[in-house]
């Protein structure tokens, strides 16, 4: 009995949604990056959101109406900032203690205007940064959400299509160290758009592989920041996707290793 209340009042809360997006069920699975099909089962109560998608909806309602998805997902909102963005990073439910946090000038230039939060589910997958990637590939249909990171609204230009991935390995050293938390657009794949742009590419069998990508005239190339790594050709787009462009990172001072 208590399982079919809430089922129908998670149910009732994505038809508000659609209401005050004004979006339809395929608009909003656009959006999400699922299929009508998913939404419609959602909406019928047959099947439930992943922890993921509940931040994304979160995320897409805004508070107070996104408390619930956020709820939903694990999030306490009470931690949930209003405002600035001391108080969104001093609130997350990581502990970045020891962390220092790296912008690109797109992004650090909202700092000081940055109003609100965004939740960003941060997955159990990595990028991979070596030669050779790992050898276990977790898709992202297959992954689990670690943990919740808070960013200012300001600094994602997509709230709902964030989230965040850990990185494996050095070749992207010393501007990515090994370690650490990548913070990707999933809604910026285009590559005529992303010339000499941080991304993260999804390979149908190697899996997520981050480098800055370089288009030139016959070929498309991911190029490490360490110089003993060469260029990768990625100009096969049915193997090389565009995952999503990185926006931000955060990692640990190397220096403090113990």
């Amino acid at each position: 009995m208590v399982e079919q209340h809430t089922t129908r009042e998670w149910s009732d809360r994505l038809r508000g949604l659609l209401k005050d997006l004004k979006v339809t069920q395929a608009g909003l699975a656009e959006r999400l990056g699922v299929s009508p099909a998913t939404v419609s089962r959602w909406l019928a109560g047959k099947n439930e959101p992943t922890a993921e998608t509940y931040v994304a909806l979160g995320n897409l309602a805004g508070r107070p109406a996104g408390d619930y998805f956020w709820e939903r997902a694990g999030i306490d909102t009470s931690e949930l900032p209003d405002a600035n963005m001391r108080q969104a990073l001093s609130s997350m439910r990581v502990s970045l203690e020891n962390f220092n946090l790296i912008a690109n000038k797109k992004v650090s230039q909202h700092i000081a205007g940055a109003g609100g939060a965004v939740a960003i589910p941060l997955m159990n997958v990595t990028a991979f940064g070596d030669p050779v990637p790992p050898h276990e590939n977790v898709r992202l249909s297959q992954a689990k959400m670690e943990d919740v990171l808070l960013a200012p609204l300001a600094w994602c230009p997509h709230p709902e299509n964030m989230l965040s991935m850990h990185v494996a390995g050095d070749s992207m050293y010393p501007t990515i160290p090994p370690g650490s938390i990548l913070f990707v657009d999933t809604a910026s794949t285009e590559r005529e758009k992303l010339n000499e742009k941080l991304v993260v590419t999804a390979h149908r069998d190697l899996g997520f592989k981050v480098a800055r990508f370089q288009r030139l005239a016959g070929s498309d190339l991911l190029v490490c920041a360490n110089p003993k790594y060469l260029p990768l050709d990625v100009s096969n787009a049915s193997k090389w996707k565009i995952f999503g462009e990185v926006l931000w990172w955060v990692s640990k001072d190397l220096k403090n290793k113990h």
